[in-house]
């Protein structure tokens, strides 16, 4: 057992090594703060980011909460109750700060506030206050510590609360206190629901402490009673989380298991496909602890430090059953969910706590060993500058990235494709990248199922009355026709070539967009990873009539009132920003048709020409002609409204432009909003705000 005492000199130098460790841990944490790009397994950390999304365009602070990446239902892929995304959302709400930094913020402070349990918990194992800080120290400088506790993730939230909740188990069992069990309840619930894998690993030293109590009844022969007594306390800080968790589950599981391609994530998938729950055939597998191992030193420190620590902790007479009994959960953890552990690096911030603590004994005993001095302090420091290398050749790297996250692809959805629209994209299995980046919903093709047809067309026919902007295929699905010549067959996408191409993605927009969004990465080099076809705009663009279901129209058009049914914009429709909205690019030639509600009265027009358009008199509109007609059926048609904006020589044709048109409508009226070049096309960047008829 280690000595509680500890002199003035040796308090001195745990707490200057325990404040050098929070100084260089809150800098670790802290480099990049607010980088876009989410460094580490991004894939999942979109999805969380994805969640909190929509939860915070929604307003929707329920249990039934959307994934969009799955198709339609939207909400199919409901994996854990939201707390954490709450948290962000809130904050982000409350601070100003855009999602990634409100998440960073959560996840370190809650890595912070786990802390304290810690310490409490190393303060019941009888470890002297100084000594503690060397445990403390040892945690703050693990790399897995530092990466992940920036993570959009909410492994750190779960964490805290199993911590805690094992000083409340710990309290509640020596006390019988009614608050601590209140605790321990609380904290076991919210654990259990955010992320039950990491309670899990909790759950191993409270059940340890729990048998070890009914044996010092059976010991001292304190009678059933007194057994039952131990058993009831130990089961009333459980029975409510896993009552809460079984609940939720049983509330998920149907939703996901209806959905043509979500019921691979239900309770039962999960446990036995994706974590391998008991999966004890796994732990004799060569390659799984090939993995294990890796993910050891990425985010601890080297296998062979491990090894030679923990060998030299069981040496140590003192220390050994220390060691042994504070790094075994450690172990069982990555025994109950082998494949978790051995695929998804950051599923160890569960449990690396109890590995750094147990390697934290075997330096306490090395302290009190008869070795002299200097080999004791060099043997002391060894760990710590294994955990520092292991940070710095790794996770060090991927968060020095400098991106916001996302591809140029992403960047040019969403900069000009309707908000409303939904992405179809294969190649990418469930990765919420490109959803989350491009803020559009979307209909992920998981790995595989691009073959299965009748899948295919369920899906498909799912989006029935959704606008599809693009079909986005990564990698080796690039050559897949048979997939891409479906799906162009179920929505409007021409997919004789791909609109634009990325590296790693060929990107076939809808024949809505996909002529304007090659005219913008003409024209801008805001996206310069983005390349189109050879012979993409070779000749003057194509007019075609584009006719929309009402469902589309009405998502797609959210500034005119009512929504259009048809257009025909010779370039394409195209939505550019102007100032703080969305505008309309209507360079000429472009017609746009409303039908006019029964009883209209007015119409309402607001419009104007780019001021790129006319600032250089060398290079300048010489005028565009702005027209709103009223179309028969039998092909009459009268000129409502007619305005010439000439900016380049008048002053008052400048900005935007708002008029207001009396309109009795007659039988079978369709207005069409057309703008014409005055003279030539050159420069005429026109563009529609708005139109309301009512």
């Amino acid at each position: 057992m280690v000595s509680p005492e500890t002199s003035s000199k040796e308090a001195r130098l745990w707490t200057g090594l325990l404040v050098a460790a929070l100084i260089y841990s809150v800098c670790g944490i802290g480099y990049h703060w607010t980088m876009g790009f989410m460094s580490g397994h991004e894939f999942r950390q979109a999805h969380t980011a994805i969640v909190a999304h929509y939860i915070d365009q929604q307003d929707n602070f329920g249990l039934l909460y959307e994934v969009p990446i799955f198709g339609k239902p939207w909400v199919s892929l409901l994996l854990e109750v939201p707390i954490y995304e709450w948290a962000v959302v809130l904050l982000s709400r409350a601070t100003g700060w855009p999602h990634v930094v409100a998440a960073r913020t959560v996840t370190a402070a809650c890595f912070y506030l786990t802390l304290p349990a810690v310490w409490l918990l190393l303060g019941r194992l009888g470890l002297p206050k100084p000594r503690r800080m060397l445990m403390l120290a040892l945690v703050l400088c693990t790399p897995l510590y530092i990466y992940y506790s920036r993570a959009f993730l909410m492994d750190s939230m779960a964490l805290m609360f199993s911590a805690w909740w094992l000083v409340a188990f710990v309290r509640a069992m020596e006390r019988r206190s009614p608050a601590w069990l209140a605790a321990a309840v609380v904290t076991g619930t919210a654990a259990a629901l955010i992320k039950s894998a990491v309670w899990a690993a909790w759950l191993v030293p409270g059940a340890t402490y729990g048998a070890w109590l009914l044996g010092q009844d059976l010991r001292t022969r304190a009678g059933w009673k007194a057994t039952l007594r131990t058993v009831a306390w130990g089961l009333a800080t459980v029975v409510v989380g896993l009552v809460a968790l079984r609940a939720w589950v049983a509330y998920t599981d149907p939703i996901k298991a209806a959905h043509a391609s979500a019921w691979i994530f239900t309770s039962k998938n999960l446990t036995q496909g994706n974590w391998g729950l008991f999966e004890l055939k796994a732990l004799f597998s060569a390659e799984l602890w090939k993995n294990l191992l890796h993910c050891w030193e990425q985010g601890i420190m080297s296998r062979w430090l491990v090894f030679a620590y923990l060998g030299a902790g069981l040496l140590l007479p003192a220390v050994r059953w220390r060691v042994l009994g504070t790094a075994a959960p450690f172990f069982v953890a990555q025994a109950m969910f082998p494949f978790a552990y051995a695929y998804q690096d950051y599923y160890f911030y569960a449990c690396a706590v109890f590995l750094v603590v147990g390697l934290g004994y075997t330096l306490l005993g090395l302290v009190d060993s008869r070795l002299p001095r200097w080999v004791v302090g060099v043997l002391v420091l060894v760990p710590f500058a294994g955990q520092v290398r292991a940070y710095w050749q790794d996770y060090r790297v991927g968060q020095s990235t400098w991106h916001q996250g996302g591809y140029s692809f992403t960047e040019l959805l969403r900069d000009y494709t309707p908000e409303n629209t939904v992405l179809i994209v294969a190649g990418a299995d469930w990765s919420a990248v490109t959803p989350l980046y491009a803020q559009r919903r979307a209909l992920m093709i998981r790995n595989g199922l691009e073959h299965d047809r009748a899948y295919l067309e369920r899906a498909f026919k799912d989006l029935e009355g959704e606008e599809v902007s693009a079909l986005i295929v990564f990698n080796e699905l690039r050559q897949n026709r048979a997939f891409i010549n479906m799906a162009a067959s179920r929505f409007d996408i021409d997919t004789s070539q791909p609109t634009v191409s990325f590296h790693t993605a060929d990107i076939y927009a809808s024949r809505t967009y996909s002529k304007s969004l090659q005219l913008i990465l003409q024209s801008t080099r805001k996206y310069p990873q983005l390349t189109l076809p050879p012979g993409a705009l070779s000749t003057e663009p194509v007019k075609g009539l584009i006719t929309f279901p009402p469902e589309m129209a009405r998502s797609s058009f959210p500034n005119l009132s009512p929504a259009p049914y048809q257009a025909n914009f010779q370039f394409g429709l195209d939505w550019l920003t102007h100032g703080r909205i969305a505008v309309l690019s209507a360079h000429p030639d472009a017609d746009l048709w409303i039908e006019p509600p029964a009883g209209a009265r007015e119409i309402r027009w607001s419009f104007g020409i780019f001021a790129g358009a006319y600032e250089k008199p060398e290079a300048r509109t010489d005028g565009v002609e702005f027209n709103i007609y009223a179309e028969q059926p039998d092909g009459q048609t009268r000129r409502l409204y007619r305005r010439v904006l000439d900016p380049g020589r008048v002053v008052n044709d400048r900005g935007d432009q708002h008029a207001v048109i009396s309109y009795t409508p007659q039988p079978g009226d369709k207005l069409r909003f057309s703008t014409r070049p005055y003279e030539t096309t050159a420069f005429d960047w026109a563009y529609l705000i708005k139109i309301e008829v009512k």
